[in-house]
């Protein structure tokens, strides 16, 4: 009865070492069943690319995959990133609320399926970018080749289940 003791305090006390590093840890691998098919029309393209990420003490994961068509030139990238310091996020934070557009190009801030997101669109070349912020830590970003104009990307990014993206647990 003694030893049964001995060997509970030890898992309890294992246990609540352990809840820190658990709480804060994110993983790529839990986003992966949630990639769509397909996007936008378009195919995946190879398999995806994931990075847990640890360093000074902060973490975070990333996950992109591209989708594409054989036949033309057309081509939707998105990543999805999680943690407050990937650099990923600093960058989306560090963009002011704006609004301006050019001969060339349009940046302004969006709403996408309730969201406030931010986009880059390249009148000329077709090619953008939609960054959606899901919440303070999660970030989706969708970089696309050949859109028609920036409603066609906005209308990609409302495909993604954006309400089941989570920053999980590892």
């Amino acid at each position: 009865m003694r030893s049964c003791l001995i060997v509970l305090k030890f898992a309890f006390a294992l246990l609540i070492l352990a809840l820190p590093v658990m709480a804060g840890a994110f993983d790529y691998k839990s986003w992966v069943p949630l990639l769509p098919a397909e996007l936008g029309g378009l195919k995946k393209i190879g398999k995806h690319e994931g990075m847990n990420m640890e360093m000074n003490n902060e973490k975070w994961a990333t996950l992109t995959q591209t989708y594409g068509d054989e036949n033309t030139d057309k081509e939707i990238s998105i990543t999805i990133v999680c943690g407050t310091m990937a650099p990923q996020m600093q960058q989306f934070k560090s963009i002011p609320k704006m609004k301006m557009e050019t001969d060339d190009q349009i940046m302004t801030n969006i709403s996408v399926a309730g969201r406030e997101g931010f986009l880059i669109f390249d009148k000329n070349e077709k090619s953008g970018y939609l960054m959606i912020p899901l919440g303070n830590q999660m970030l989706i970003t969708l970089e696309t080749e050949n859109a028609a104009d920036q409603d066609k990307l906005t209308a990609i990014a409302t495909e993604l289940p954006l309400d089941k993206f989570k920053c999980g647990e590892k």
